[in-house]
């Protein structure tokens, strides 16, 4: 006997959408370094950001 039954959650999530929106930036990205582009072009449209350091400003 199967007492379980499946529930799907909603795919209509805050994450889901900025997840689906990094993949698409980070493919876009790739395709452009692929295809011999420098990533000083691409400063405009993407905020590249600085790594984080714990051991920064100590």
């Amino acid at each position: 006997m199967n007492t379980q039954q499946n529930h799907k959650k909603p795919l209509n999530s805050k994450g889901a959408a900025i997840f689906k929106k990094m993949l698409e930036d980070k493919r876009a990205i790739h395709e452009h370094l692929q295809n011999g582009g420098k990533l000083t072009d691409l400063k405009d449209k993407y905020n590249f950001l600085d790594p984080l350091s714990f051991y920064k400003n100590k």
